[in-house]
């Protein structure tokens, strides 16, 4: 099944909060662990760095992630 969103990343926006990250998971599978969620925010350092996003293959753009990041880093396109 496709998707009717696509995700559009705008990494310098991204402040590292992984808000992203914990809504993903917690939609999928009812916990908050960055590390079981389908959206990677890369580590936080050096902290000045524009950190990398990318989604695992296993992410279905459902757009958990973008509905709920507070900078704007990621928006939805239908």
């Amino acid at each position: 099944m496709e998707s009717k969103f696509k995700i559009l990343v705008e990494s310098t926006k991204c402040v590292r909060c992984l808000t992203c990250a914990l809504n993903c998971s917690f939609s999928r599978i009812g916990v908050f662990n960055p590390m079981k969620a389908y959206i990677r925010v890369s580590d936080p350092y050096p902290f000045d760095s524009v950190p990398e996003i990318s989604f695992t293959e296993e992410c279905d753009n459902c757009g958990i992630c973008a509905r709920s990041c507070p900078y704007g880093a990621l928006n939805l396109k239908e």
